[in-house]
């Protein structure tokens, strides 16, 4: 059987409704996992959403919240989504809390930081970051800028040196006490980050490897850590 992966989707106002690239259910489907979209709920079901999956993919979408990170609002242009950013917060901890396989992507990795105590720059210009366009113009198909990787799984899935593409304009500035810097971009930006406990699967990265597929390995390394797999296909200690 599949394991399920729980893939959080983004708030469409326009139409009281939501919303989803296709790429992030492709690229489940591909590595062996059953999507299943997460709309944003209620807080209080964060915990029984969290127990009725396997996996859980952070995906990408608009800003978070100053207030979420302890921060005021700095004069930047931001689009937010209020009610996906509380349901995202709760529903983080509560994987967290069952020690389920997490993998971030872009405004994901942004999340599960905030979530566990860190926070992020509210605009990387107006941070003084601008020697890189980490908003870049090309097609997300290609990639826009140089990134090293230091941990050695993901530089064993990914290599150590590799090009990827950008689409962000926050990122990383308190690191989370639970996470370890896994690769930067050559202006210093944290580019992923991976669980300090040997023991969790919980990986985050600022690009987009969906829309690069097949060529990223993260999604198969994921999915099967949610079917119970280690890197050496033994069983896991994660919850069931």
């Amino acid at each position: 059987m599949r394991p399920r992966i729980g893939i959080t989707i983004s708030e469409y106002p326009e139409y009281d409704g939501f919303k989803l690239r296709r790429d992030y259910v492709r690229a489940v489907e591909m590595a062996g996992g059953l999507p299943l979209l997460l709309p944003p709920a209620g807080e209080e079901l964060a915990a029984e959403i969290a127990a009725s999956i396997d996996g859980l993919l952070l995906s990408g979408g608009d800003d978070f919240l100053p207030e979420l990170f302890g921060e005021l609002p700095e004069p930047v242009e931001c689009q937010f989504e209020p009610e996906r950013d509380r349901f995202e917060m709760a529903l983080i901890r509560a994987v967290w809390q069952r020690r389920l396989p997490i993998l971030a992507i872009c405004r994901g990795i942004q999340g599960l930081n905030i979530a566990l105590d860190g926070s992020i720059y509210q605009d990387l210009t107006y941070a003084g970051f601008d020697r890189i366009a980490h908003r870049q113009q090309e097609d997300m198909k290609q990639g826009s800028h140089p990134v090293h990787i230091s941990d050695p799984h993901l530089a064993q899935l990914l290599g150590e040196d590799i090009i990827v593409n950008s689409s962000h304009h926050q990122a990383i500035k308190r690191l989370s006490p639970e996470f370890t810097i896994a690769a930067v971009a050559p202006d210093g930006i944290i580019e992923a980050i991976v669980a300090k406990d040997p023991q969790r699967y919980a990986v985050g990265v600022q690009w987009h490897p969906e829309t690069l597929l097949p060529v990223s390995g993260l999604f198969t390394d994921f999915v099967a850590a949610a079917a119970g797999q280690d890197t050496k296909g033994e069983e896991s200690d994660a919850d069931e």
